[in-house]
């Protein structure tokens, strides 16, 4: 898959866009910079195996990657009602509002995330993208900050967050948002 194709034409990850780059690249790029090696995982979103809404969790994804972002949503909701702080769920969910325009909601539900999972680094990625698409600079580069500091240094995710970060500082001419 090249990266071209991976992009929306407002330049950003769609939702099953970024599921389906994170199944690639969990592996190769990691999202934990901890000394041990990470147990490989088939997702960086992955839903934990005792979770009950784990079926609704995995319906949400692949719905995701259809791009049926009213059934995704729905079952990402059914996940909350067994698991509430399930920072999976709501960084999914936060996806799937940011892909159908609700910004709002997109950046509620991120940080629900992070909240539930400080470690959560995709809950970084997309609060960042949500903030810098509401025009909220400061809160966008910290958590453009927060998502870089918990990714493998140089990696291409590390790189992304790196340009958006110059760019919202203007040391950087301004990029096409990836």
């Amino acid at each position: 898959m090249s990266t071209s194709g991976i992009f929306s034409k407002r330049g950003f990850l769609t939702t099953a866009s970024f599921i389906a780059f994170s199944l690639m690249l969990a592996a190769p790029y990691g999202c934990s910079k901890k000394g041990e090696e990470q147990p490989k995982q088939e997702t960086a979103v992955q839903a934990p195996a005792a979770d009950p809404g784990k079926e609704h969790f995995d319906k949400g994804v692949q719905f995701s990657l259809k791009g049926q972002l009213d059934d995704a949503i729905k079952e990402y909701e059914a996940v909350l009602t067994y698991n509430p702080k399930s920072a999976e769920a709501h960084n999914n969910l936060g996806f799937a509002y940011f892909d159908k325009g609700d910004i709002d909601k997109a950046i509620e539900h991120q940080k629900l995330a992070v909240e539930s999972n400080p470690n959560l680094a995709n809950g970084y990625y997309g609060l960042a993208l949500a903030l810098e698409n509401k025009g909220d600079k400061k809160g966008a580069i910290e958590n453009w900050k927060q998502f870089a500091s918990l990714s493998q240094p140089h990696s291409k995710w590390w790189m992304k967050a790196q340009e958006h970060i110059q760019a919202l500082e203007g040391k950087a001419p301004a990029k096409a948002k990836k």
